[in-house]
């Protein structure tokens, strides 16, 4: 490679001032611009290949080239005086410092200079090859977008002016004028005609680009790509810097030591290949279904899961597709199965799988890895890696397991002993910033929702989003702040053509038309005509050519198969489109997908099982509620009571537990420690899913479970008598799926008598003062007086002895369609009329307060962007989270949630602190209640145990107004402890509150003058009076 004296001078990377190494700036530009390239190759799928080259006319080699010539580029705003001009700290004199080198060489730099920081090299950078591109022949506009992933390849989009001011205010500190300048601007053409070279853009092509002007949404994605090459190729273990005092540039700089350096380092960094399906692959029939998802014998498709896969396997242009079905009904299963043909069919590297909360997450991540586990692959690459996404992810002992095996068997893997086919966690794509750059994901729906927010990094995570096939569970789940993210992000999925599936089993009409209309307005600003265009032939998986088998309609009387869990089922009926390609308005099961900017609508049976439920109002009061459950469960049963709130379930669940005793009483909700969330919902799923019955002596006899809304999310376990809370009609049928969920024998046979039915009783109003219902306080802090009306209004829940019959699944789409339309008000009787305009008028209020402050962060509109052919600084805002690293920061952007603040117990003692009475660890030799060192850092495996004594603060104290004054109280209290624990990966930032125990082994402490309690049974909870 031959360069100037003054263009090898430049430094690029240092060994941050030990002064004993440097790396040439022009060797870090090419090996950038050759990581992207094999980034390219192969680490991108080919769905988003094409989307990268759709704008310049499906060429993926003009792209490719692109791609490199921004990556080559990324850093040239550090061939200015000002970042030259950065001396070694540590250096022993000036001789040796990498400025020294460049004024030997003959370019100028200033002693001023070395202490300024302004401009940034990245805002430089922009400044420079806009400059240089419109030299090349680029127009304007053209070079300005191009420029644009210049200034962001640090993480932040640049604002609009910032590269025009660093060029008029900062031109001296650029070399742009002043002495020198004509040496400096030589050295930069350069160096920018060197990456021009050997990026292979010829003049031909910088004619046929020179008005292009790439839009938004895929800049954004060079962005993100080009930040993965600067930071592979900034990683000195990959590409090593070179010794300080060597100056042999001729003999080590030769093509052939780039290439030899740019293979070593790419198999050192050990990325994962896209996952493509096998051409092996076994075709979808039932045997292979049950394979696939680990069935038992004698499981069957289920309708919903052979229409899922009969849409997948007939259209190659699939865009959303909205799966509405009851609980139980296999959603999961459908959606992973479609979810293989659809990567195939549309060229994407993986899935990534978003739930509501960290305890539904946790429990799918087990389920997707299995099914991992028996997915094929093409022979030869290892594809398989994943990752769990939040914020608690490193207390998952089965993906921290998956990790370890990972490392031990990277070695063994480069030296030929392979990973290939297994699931393994890449070491590179670790972390808050890299890890859902991994081919499967499966994470909280915060970390999605995040491809919509400005924030640092943001095109990185978007790479990682549009490589994939995107799942959202529970969508109906989400507030309307939430779902203004949910709306951008398919919004920008649907300009990239990322194949989306949302599951609900209770959504309502008009949410689910702005999902979809949001996604297809993406697409079409993809532009119409790539609606229909024909995907290049790639390999695809049999199950996309082979049809399911299906079996014949066995009608709505057909029997029940035996459960084998959500996706045992009846013999399914074939699935039936109406002839206009739209359902009738009260279809259900129903899938809603798009094809190309087409929307089309599928119905199917069920799986045959419905069930007949008794819904009845009872009074709000918790000695009523204990008469019920000795009556109704006096021959034995399990009962579920869910609760609005905490509050309300700590109280109930003290209640019940003294009628009926602490063996046959368990409480669950989300102020318990994590261990103890964890032994609880373990201990539930093993006494109430499917497999527990009572003739196995799994269930039990009699039982109590008392909750709050983590009964009604994605848990698989089945109630003889539910009572819950007033909510929303869609959150009412929700909990309404946890009873009778299983088949227990024919009549239900295997339930006590008096269960056979399935009853739900509703409480939480206190009054019917009126003829109009009071609900508590408690309940409308959650959910508005509005919805509620709405709710019992459709439910025909209107006075005090309301009471009708249901029939499950057939009532669900109906009703919460009615509770969620326009007409919904002509429903509402008209004694309630003043006060229901009046909860109207107050939640019309909050609507559009939750809407203003979601726009505070929101990214701006891919419609919007395109329409407008807005550049990257276009989309930059002063709004911007600062770093993606701080990951509670986004989390809490994308929740309409009030701040908390999480702390870990520890039982104050004499001499110290300890774990608390019952928590250890048996694997690891820690026992329960053991002392953890206060003036040391505790070792690991204690330190982990620890950090899993994780609980958030009650709201009441946490409010705006108290948050300093908590904060600062707990620092005081625990500030001698936590000042060793900064050097633990598991304990660093964190607060301390130490509880005493008393005499009847409660944990209390008093924080801001109000008593707390914890124990295991009742979690944390305020104590008034």
């Amino acid at each position: 490679m031959d360069i100037s004296r003054q263009a090898r001078s430049l430094w690029g990377k240092s060994d941050y001032g030990a002064g004993e190494a440097w790396l040439p700036l022009a060797i870090h530009m090419l090996d950038s611009l050759g990581v992207a390239g094999l980034l390219w190759d192969a680490w991108l799928p080919q769905g988003t290949r094409e989307t990268l080259s759709r704008p310049l006319g499906g060429d993926q080699h003009v792209a490719r080239s692109l791609l490199m010539l921004l990556a080559g580029l990324h850093d040239l705003g550090k061939a200015t005086p000002v970042f030259q001009s950065t001396p070694s700290r540590t250096a022993s004199s000036w001789d040796e410092t990498l400025p020294d080198r460049v004024i030997r060489a003959g370019l100028c730099l200033r002693a001023d200079f070395a202490e300024r920081r302004l401009p940034a090299h990245a805002v430089a950078g922009e400044a420079l090859v806009r400059e240089l591109l419109c030299a090349r022949g680029w127009g304007g506009r053209a070079a300005k977008a191009l420029a644009s992933v210049i200034g962001s390849h640090h993480g932040t989009f640049p604002q609009q002016k910032a590269a025009q001011d660093a060029r008029l205010l900062y031109a001296t500190e650029m070399g742009v004028i002043g002495h020198g300048s004509e040496e400096w601007a030589r050295v930069r053409k350069e160096l920018f005609e060197l990456v021009i070279c050997r990026a292979g853009v010829s003049s031909d092509l910088v004619s046929a680009l020179s008005e292009d002007v790439l839009p938004a949404p895929v800049l954004s994605l060079l962005a993100g790509i080009v930040t993965m090459a600067d930071w592979l190729a900034s990683n000195q273990e990959l590409f090593p810097l070179f010794p300080l005092g060597e100056d042999r540039w001729d003999k080590r700089i030769s093509d052939a030591f780039l290439e030899a350096r740019l293979a070593q380092g790419w198999e050192c960094a050990d990325l994962p290949t896209p996952w493509r399906t096998s051409r092996t692959a076994v075709p979808l029939d039932e045997t292979s279904f049950r394979e696939r998802f680990g069935l038992p014998a004698g499981c069957v498709l289920r309708p919903i899961q052979a229409a899922m896969v009969k849409i997948a396997r007939e259209h190659d242009d699939l865009g959303i597709v909205v799966l509405e079905a009851p609980m139980g009904e296999g959603k999961t299963e459908a959606a992973l199965a479609a979810a293989e043909i659809m990567c195939a069919h549309g060229g994407m590297g993986g899935v990534c799988v978003a739930l509501p909360t960290m305890a539904t997450t946790d429990a799918m991540f087990g389920r997707v890895r299995h099914w991992l586990d028996r997915l094929p692959h093409v022979d030869g690459e290892h594809d398989k890696s994943v990752t769990l996404a939040h914020g608690k992810s490193q207390l998952n002992e089965e993906f921290q397991s998956i990790k370890a095996a990972s490392r031990r068997r990277q070695g063994s893997a480069r030296g030929g002993g392979g990973i290939e086919g297994d699931v393994f966690a890449s070491d590179w794509m670790s972390g808050r910033k890299k890890g859902m750059l991994a081919n499967f994901v499966v994470c909280t729906v915060d970390q999605a929702l995040m491809g919509a927010l400005d924030m640092r990094h943001l095109s990185l995570r978007q790479v990682a989003l549009a490589n994939k096939v995107v799942i959202i569970d529970e969508c109906h789940a989400y507030d309307l702040y939430m779902r203004q993210y949910l709306g951008r992000l398919l919004e920008w999925l649907g300009y990239w053509h990322n194949p989306v599936i949302l599951l609900s089993a209770t959504l309502p009409s008009q949410l689910k038309k702005e999902m979809v209309d949001a996604y297809l307005a993406g697409r079409k600003a993809s532009g119409a005509q790539f609606a229909t265009q024909a995907r290049r032939p790639r390999p695809v998986s049999r199950w996309a050519q082979t049809p399911p088998a299906v079996a014949p309609s066995a009608g709505p009387t057909a029997a029940a198969t035996p459960p084998a869990g959500p996706t045992a089922a009846a013999t399914p009926s074939s699935v039936s489109p109406s002839p206009e390609g739209a359902a009738r308005g009260d279809a259900y099961p129903l899938i809603t997908y798009t094809r190309g900017i087409e929307r089309r609508e599928l119905s199917c049976a069920t799986s045959g099982r419905s069930i007949s439920l008794n819904l009845a109002l009872m009074a709000d009061d918790e000695s009523e509620l204990v008469r019920l459950l000795e009556e109704r469960l006096v021959e034995g049963g399990v009962a579920g009571v869910i609760c609005d709130t905490v509050a309300r379930a700590q109280r109930v669940f003290q209640v019940v537990r003294e009628s009926f005793g602490e063996a046959d009483v368990l409480l669950d909700h989300a102020r318990f420690i994590d261990l103890d969330r964890l032994r609880i919902e373990r201990s539930i799923r093993s006494l109430l899913g499917p497999a527990a019955t009572r003739a196995n002596g799994r269930r039990p006899k009699r039982f109590v479970v008392v909750g709050t809304q983590v009964l009604e999310q994605s848990l698989d376990i089945d109630f003889d008598l539910l009572v819950t809370d007033v909510a929303p009609v869609d959150l009412i049928f929700q909990r309404l799926g946890r009873t009778h969920r299983h088949a227990r024998g024919d009549g239900e046979k295997d339930r006590p008598d008096r269960l056979r039915t399935a009853r739900c009783y509703v409480r939480g109003i206190t009054s019917w003062e009126g003829g109009v219902p009071a609900f508590m306080d408690d309940v409308t802090k959650v959910y508005g007086e509005a919805t509620l009306m709405e709710a019992l209004s459709v439910l025909e829940l209107t006075d005090a002895g309301g009471r009708r019959d249901l029939a499950l699944p057939q009532d669900i789409a109906p009703l919460v369609r009615a509770a969620y339309s326009k007409g919904v008000s002509g429903r509402v009787p008209e004694g309630w009329q003043e006060g229901y305009q009046r909860a109207c008028a107050q939640r019309e209020k909050k609507r559009r307060e939750k809407m203003a402050r979601a726009r505070v962060c929101l990214l701006h509109s891919a419609v919007a962007a395109v329409t407008n052919e807005w550049n990257l600084g276009d989309l930059a805002s002063s709004h911007c989270l600062g770093d993606a690293a701080d990951l509670d920061a986004g989390e809490r952007a994308v929740r309409d949630t009030q701040e908390t603040v999480e702390v870990l117990l520890l039982r104050q003692g004499a001499d110290g602190a300890s774990l608390l009475p019952w928590v250890g660890d048996d694997r690891r030799g820690i026992l329960p209640g053991v002392s953890v060192p206060v003036h040391a850092c505790p070792e690991p495996a204690l330190a982990r145990l620890v950090a899993q004594g994780c609980v958030r603060l009650p709201l009441s104290l946490c409010n705006s107004q108290k948050i300093d004054l908590l904060i600062r109280e707990l620092e005081d209290k625990s500030g001698e402890i936590v000042s060793c624990w900064q050097d633990s990966p598991w304990l660093a930032g964190r607060i301390a509150l130490l509880m005493r125990e008393e005499k009847n082994g409660l944990l209390v402490t008093t924080i801001l003058g109000q008593r707390l309690e914890y124990s295991a049974q009742v979690g944390l909870q305020t104590v008034y009076g």
